[in-house]
């Protein structure tokens, strides 16, 4: 998701974080188009898709509703939008189109055959009221699906020092912004607050070892972060060392031979009822 309001987004609109989104979304499609795919998204479906951002999910939802379906984008970020065009341009996706709206109360009448989200409810202030929002838009028996993490779930098997003080870092940020580093785990009941009957999937990316993404996921969300960190009094700077933090990473995790677990994320899907 993307918001242009920095304190409703605390990872802020640099080049890097751009960069880091990328790279992130990359890290979960599997996971993201296992959600969708158990859902219920079939091919001639029309989709919306929240808190879009620069239109991963979209363009994941484009390809499996086929040319006979279509995705609408939606989010308040301009910058994200145009570059969510430029890139579905650039794949010659032409199914999917993308506007801005503000959300949850995004506007307008129009209903769609599926709902759909990823990282969005981690930044609601009322996560169910959020989503009983959006379900105006859904036709009955329409397909719910979002996806959300939880972050204090990002380890490494033994603990090493530089992952579990910065992912304690992370979610504090998160917390004292205000939002829900840990809404992946109450996603169902959010679904049930919202008149929904929810099933569930977690699902996480492991890697063995410090070579691999995880290390690399980490430390761009830290230092995307790092403004958010030294506002609300979480670390300065100096205690984050962001410039040695990829290195220090590596190298324990390669010491201690570490399991390197990302976020999990958690899917819930549900039916419209009516």
């Amino acid at each position: 998701m993307s918001n242009q309001d920095s304190s409703a987004y605390p990872l802020g609109y640099s080049a890097h974080e751009a960069s880091r989104l990328e790279q992130q979304a990359a890290f979960l499609k599997e996971l993201t188009e296992e959600v969708l795919k158990r859902a219920g998204l079939r091919p001639g479906m029309r989709v919306l898709d929240v808190g879009c951002g620069m239109g991963d999910v979209s363009l994941v939802a484009a390809r499996l509703v086929g040319p006979t379906g279509s995705v609408v984008g939606v989010d308040r970020d301009p910058e994200g939008l145009d570059r969510a065009r430029a890139r579905a341009a650039a794949a010659q996706v032409t199914n999917v189109s993308f506007r801005q709206a503000e959300l949850p109360q995004i506007g307008g009448s129009e209903k769609f055959d599926a709902l759909i989200g990823r990282l969005v409810m981690i930044y609601f202030p009322d996560p169910a009221a959020g989503l009983r929002a959006l379900l105006s838009h859904v036709v009955p028996g329409g397909i719910i699906a979002f996806q959300e993490p939880d972050l204090s779930r990002i380890s490494t098997v033994p603990p090493i020092p530089s992952v579990s003080e910065n992912v304690a870092r992370l979610n504090l940020v998160f917390e004292r912004c205000g939002f829900h580093p840990r809404i992946g785990v109450s996603l169902g009941q959010v679904f049930e607050a919202a008149g929904l009957t929810p099933s569930l999937l977690g699902a996480t990316r492991m890697e063995q070892g410090g070579g691999g993404f995880c290390p690399t996921w980490l430390v761009t969300t830290v230092r995307s972060l790092g403004p958010a960190m030294v506002k609300t009094q979480v670390a300065t700077e100096a205690e984050v060392d962001i410039e040695t933090l990829d290195h220090r990473i590596r190298q324990e995790a390669d010491a201690a031979n570490a399991l390197l677990l990302g976020p999990l994320m958690v899917g819930a899907w549900a039916v419209m009822p009516g």
